[in-house]
């Protein structure tokens, strides 16, 4: 058996397996040809400079509408003012737009005042490194 990357061509018959994947909900599925990934990028500013910014994507594709926190930074002489709360409670508020069902993010176990601050946020710790955050829970 050969194993090869998909090219544009595969999509419909992507889509094809996955609907034969999960029959009963086939209207629900976003096909695999419609899905979107779509990047979320606010910057907090401050002096007349960029003081942080955050990277999020939209994900969509089958029944699921997720987002995920790629990158989230306050350069030192701007943190501890609130600004990576704003910065994340912007893009949760982009998410709700959306209507992701979870949004994720991740960080390293040494990074306390990262995890804290998830945690005041209303993200719970799953398995890993990954914290989410469900907004029709919040």
């Amino acid at each position: 058996m050969k194993i090869r990357k998909a090219t544009l061509q595969d999509k419909n018959n992507i889509s094809e397996l996955y609907y034969e994947l999960h029959p009963a909900k086939r209207k629900m599925l976003i096909p695999i040809e419609r899905s979107k990934i779509k990047s979320i990028i606010f910057v907090a500013e401050g002096k007349k400079q960029i003081a942080g910014f955050i990277w999020a994507n939209f994900i969509q594709y089958g029944f699921f509408k997720y987002g995920c926190v790629e990158e989230l930074f306050v350069k030192k002489e701007f943190r501890k003012r609130g600004t990576a709360t704003f910065l994340i409670r912007k893009a949760m508020k982009e998410f709700t737009k959306l209507r992701v069902k979870v949004l994720f993010v991740t960080t390293e176990k040494k990074n306390r005042e990262a995890i804290k601050l998830y945690k005041k946020l209303g993200f719970k710790l799953s398995r890993g490194p990954w914290f989410y955050w469900n907004p029709r829970i919040n």
